[in-house]
């Protein structure tokens, strides 16, 4: 079966309403969630910000970043049609990357490109406690260019998660292959 999408939700599962946070689910697994979506007072534009990645042991696959924060965005303008921007903020430290910062900089500056985003920016976000801290912002306009970017990249990121989410487990693989050599 193609893998056709994340399933996305108000917080704890609950119908969402345009403001409130998002929980990002592939079935029943909450893999992320935008903790802050802020309207703006006109409501043509919203802020989103705080993305969490969810940790649990038994999820193999984890969540692919480019394919959560295209299906956020997508999300958005597709049920709320009055939305012709959303800025986009993505700052949370990651302690994987302590160190290699300009690393985590440059992956979630590509991440927003990706997606159509324009107009995107780092700026050092000093934080108690953590050196190197960035905030990486852009803007998604609902424009035909950017509308076609953000569905090429949710074909390839869904595909692309597909694979991987469908493939047996590697050692099943290797078992396949010495039973089927040549056919794998």
């Amino acid at each position: 079966m193609m893998f056709q999408g994340l399933r996305l939700t108000g917080i704890g599962g609950r119908d969402y309403v345009l403001g409130d946070g998002i929980e990002v689910y592939d079935g029943e697994s909450l893999i992320g969630r935008v903790q802050s979506v802020r309207l703006s007072p006109d409501g043509a534009e919203v802020l989103i910000e705080n993305f969490i990645q969810m940790r649990f042991e038994d999820f193999r696959v984890g969540a692919l970043p480019r394919l959560v924060l295209a299906e956020v965005v997508n999300f958005i303008v597709e049920r709320h049609p009055g939305i012709h921007l959303v800025g986009i903020e993505l700052s949370r430290h990651i302690p994987e990357f302590q160190g290699r910062e300009a690393l985590l900089t440059s992956i979630r500056s590509e991440i927003l490109a990706s997606i159509g985003a324009q107009d995107v920016h780092v700026t050092p976000r000093p934080q108690a406690g953590e050196k190197g801290s960035f905030a990486v912002t852009g803007i998604w306009r609902y424009d035909s260019a950017s509308v076609a970017v953000l569905a090429a990249t949710l074909r390839t990121q869904r595909e692309a998660y597909g694979a991987i989410r469908n493939a047996p487990p590697a050692n099943a693989r290797r078992r396949l292959a010495r039973l089927l050599p040549g056919k794998t």
